[in-house]
């Protein structure tokens, strides 16, 4: 039987998975355990997907520049998410970070609070990675033949999401209500 699927993926899916399992051993030692739990499960739901990727990618007949923007919009959403979290855990969500609506703590400041955010804002790269891979697996005949179209949008897109993601991470207040 010839399964076909995308072996970077796959890869990164149990790097993934390896990291959230491995993530709460630092527990001891951190600063807020429970960022670290949050890494634990975001790490073994997200391997998840890039499973699922991996599984998906072959079959997928979207153009080569959109693909690999899907590409790069997946994994720097996936391990910045992690990464965000496991940061909140090691350097304390009760000091200067705060998880739970990706805001500010009224009157916090530092470095570490705007890097947590923007690793944790940058995940909304994920929704362009889902609506592509849609896209891609349409296998319609309409998009075959319009390939600059869906190349420029991709781009639009994933210019617009990098962009959305600096404006919450430096303007926290408007994040989520």
């Amino acid at each position: 039987m010839n399964f076909q699927f995308n072996r970077s993926f796959l890869i990164s899916g149990l790097l993934m998975l390896m990291f959230g399992l491995l993530a709460p051993l630092y527990s001891p030692y951190a600063l807020a355990q429970i960022g670290l739990l949050q890494a634990h499960v975001i790490g073994v739901v997200q391997a998840l997907v890039f499973f699922a990727f991996a599984w998906m990618w072959p079959q997928l007949t979207l153009p080569p520049f959109s693909k690999k923007i899907a590409s790069i919009s997946l994994y720097v959403s996936l391990w910045a998410n992690w990464l965000g979290a496991f940061f909140v855990g090691v350097f304390g969500a009760a000091k200067e970070q705060y998880i739970v609506h990706q805001d500010l703590v009224p009157g916090a400041t530092g470095f570490w609070n705007y890097v947590t955010l923007l690793l944790i804002n940058l995940s909304i790269l994920a929704v362009l990675s889902i609506l592509l891979i849609i896209v891609g697996l349409l296998r319609s005949e309409c998009l075959v033949k319009k390939e600059k179209v869906i190349n420029f949008i991709s781009l639009v897109l994933f210019l617009a999401g990098i962009a959305i993601t600096l404006f919450l991470t430096f303007n926290p207040q408007y994040s989520n209500g």
